[in-house]
């Protein structure tokens, strides 16, 4: 049998983790986990298990990326924040407000938090610093059920209830003012990209699967999401999004969008709505929700690309 270094030239490498920026045809040994991974071409992304929440909740915000996440609020109305490594959820500082059915932009370290429902609509914003909470300015409509976009210091608001409404909010840091109308009026939708860039997708009052496009003063419509949903997540730009989860019925479904149109990704393993999502369409990251109850569980998306693959036996 022919060795893979008469074939190519060169030994497998020993690498004590898998090489972050993955080339086509690469080849190499993981002495920690005792694996032989190989690269392969994805087309259309694929959903992994991560660290479970600690506390499973839903009608919850998310911000930051797939190895520096983090998760707020709950229904019934709670204050609890989590951490996101990569692997593991861990415990962060209490909301001022607790809250659920709010929005959430920004990072892991410099987050932003807004909108809601309080034991009513609540029009609260709070800052985060990647220890603590504290008072940012109100916005001009409360609502919950809202969509986010954007940073700490230039955040975007639109949608949400009750009653349903087209406001977009832009934040500034300290305070927000009005931005231009979407043209569909809608909650319970999901939202990615910037102040400047932003993207807005399904959500009811009735079901919907219009999309967006914003450009910092004016929303357009975009392409259609493939199916109508709403209490959807959503990560990634306005060029490169991604969607996932929502209901009714309760889906496990993923699209992916390129500034035009959605096509159909890899469908997540846990059915649910109302949860959390943050990161981008090459990495994203969907934790909590509501299945047959609130869950904890955590998924990581690896979009289309090159990806690697671990070589079995037959």
């Amino acid at each position: 049998m022919s060795e893979y270094k008469k074939i190519h030239g060169i030994h497998v490498q020993a690498l004590a983790s898998d090489p972050s920026n993955l080339g086509a045809g690469q080849v190499w040994y993981n002495t920690t986990t005792n694996k032989l991974k190989i690269t392969a071409v994805s087309t259309t992304g694929t959903w992994a298990t991560g660290g479970n929440l600690g506390t499973a909740r839903y009608h919850i915000a998310g911000c930051g990326t797939q190895t520096a996440g983090l998760g707020f609020g709950d229904t019934p109305i709670a204050n609890d924040t989590e951490h996101y490594d990569g692997s593991a959820w861990t415990a962060g500082g209490n909301l001022g407000t607790g809250r659920g059915y709010l929005a959430g932009a920004g990072t892991q370290t410099a987050g932003l938090a807004f909108g809601g429902y309080a034991g009513g609509e609540t029009n609260a914003t709070e800052h985060y610093d990647g220890s603590a909470w504290t008072s940012g300015g109100n916005m001009a409509t409360a609502r919950s059920s809202l969509a986010g976009a954007g940073t700490q210091t230039a955040g975007l608001a639109f949608g949400g209830g009750s009653p349903t409404t087209n406001a977009t909010e832009h934040y500034d840091g300290s305070a927000w003012t009005a931005g231009g109308n979407m043209a569909t009026t809608r909650y319970k939708l999901a939202g990615a990209g910037t102040q400047t860039s932003g993207l807005a997708f399904g959500g009811g009052s009735p079901t919907t699967n219009a999309t967006e496009h914003y450009d910092g003063s004016a929303w357009t419509s975009g392409g259609n999401l493939g199916t109508a949903k709403y209490y959807l997540a959503g990560a990634g730009t306005q060029t490169a999004g991604l969607a996932f989860g929502g209901g009714f019925p309760i889906s496990n479904t993923t699209e992916h969008y390129d500034g035009s149109a959605w096509t159909a990704g890899g469908n997540m393993a846990t059915a649910r709505y109302s949860l959390g999502g943050a990161g981008t369409l090459s990495a994203g990251l969907g934790f909590g929700g509501y299945a047959d109850d609130k869950v904890n569980a955590t998924e990581e998306y690896a979009g289309p690309g090159i990806i690697s693959k671990t070589v079995t036996s037959s």
